[in-house]
């Protein structure tokens, strides 16, 4: 049996289809326990659906300047739905109802994608009281980064998503030794952590 795919060609909405469907993902992901923290945040998301929609109605009756404005905001608007795909897909656990439940669209069909490879240049320092600052070499395909990190010596990981491949990890306690490592999401399930490394934080 195939695992539920989310359909993430946007170009076969017209356009006022795909400020509808946005709408959709925003009512549907809007209070959903599945998914708590969506990266990018709802509100952007609002945002930009608002400036393609008042965008769409300015091109309706303007000239070729209005028209390129509508599509550059289309663009913005497809830019961070598939940003927020990748989230979707990070926490739908290839549960149907979960990732039906965010407004997204499925499909059965099976494409070949490749596996990302294992993040490189990895490193993770405190640079300042408090923080971490983690990077890693940008993964071709990655459409977002899972950055997880642990004081030595316990179990549970604390996890943070993020479409940067350098992020400021905070607040972490000072004076004790954390874990680090990361993985890229693209569109395959099956992903490759990166090493862990050790810091010690400031």
């Amino acid at each position: 049996m195939s695992k539920p795919k989310i359909v993430t060609s946007f170009s076969r909405y017209s356009d006022t289809e795909l400020s509808n469907k946005a709408k959709f993902i925003i009512n549907s992901m809007t209070a959903n326990a599945y998914f708590a923290t969506p990266v990018p945040s709802l509100g952007e998301i609002t945002a930009a659906d608002n400036d393609y929609t008042a965008a769409l109605s300015d091109a309706e009756n303007g000239g070729k300047s209005e028209i390129a404005v509508k599509n550059e905001a289309r663009e913005q608007l497809e830019a961070l739905l598939i940003k927020l795909f990748h989230y979707v897909l990070i926490y739908g656990n290839d549960n149907e109802v979960i990732l039906l439940s965010s407004g997204f669209s499925l499909s059965k069909a099976v494409n070949p994608v490749g596996i990302l490879p294992k993040p490189t240049g990895f490193s993770a320092k405190s640079m300042e009281k408090g923080m971490a600052t983690v990077k890693l070499t940008k993964i071709k395909g990655a459409g977002m980064y899972q950055y997880e990190y642990r004081v030595v010596g316990t179990e549970a990981w604390t996890n943070f998503l993020s479409t940067k491949s350098a992020v400021l990890l905070q607040p972490l306690t000072s004076g004790l030794e954390y874990e680090f490592r990361v993985i890229a999401a693209g569109s395959a399930n099956e992903r490759i952590y990166s090493d862990i490394l050790k810091s010690f934080i400031l």
